[in-house]
């Protein structure tokens, strides 16, 4: 299957995605961008113990993809979050609230899942507006 004609597909990697991975960071097909899950994974390779502070890594990282691929929190459409425990949404919301909300509320969805890789508690990912 081909884009449609005047549109091209830009496959975003950050310096820190492994490069053997099989996926983008971001994928920008037009005006709307796509990224990949983003973890609470530090720049030293280290997951804090403390929920909040993962729910604030993972959504700088989540900044970095968007903002590599042309976009930032002024032009998410949505976001979905993955979490260990959903009873931690309190203090998900309290993070989530500081740092993606200053530009409104974009749609969202919260699911716990059955588990993570080693410490991690939580992940997102988001579809977002590119200015052209």
């Amino acid at each position: 299957m081909t884009a449609e004609p005047g549109l091209k597909r830009d496959l975003v990697r950050l310096p820190s995605t492994p490069q053997n991975a099989p996926y983008s960071a971001a994928v920008a097909l037009g005006a709307m961008i796509w990224t990949s899950g983003s973890l609470p994974i530090e720049p030293d390779g280290t997951v804090s113990d403390d929920f909040a502070t993962q729910v604030r890594t993972a959504l700088k990282n989540l900044e970095s993809s968007l903002e590599a691929a042309g976009a930032n929190w002024s032009t998410v459409v949505k976001i979905n979050g993955y979490v260990a425990d959903i009873e931690q949404l309190p203090a998900l919301n309290e993070v989530y609230t500081d740092v993606v909300c200053r530009f409104g509320a974009p749609a969202r969805t919260t699911v716990e899942v059955s588990r993570f890789r080693g410490a991690v508690k939580v992940e997102f990912d988001a579809v977002a507006y590119r200015p052209q």
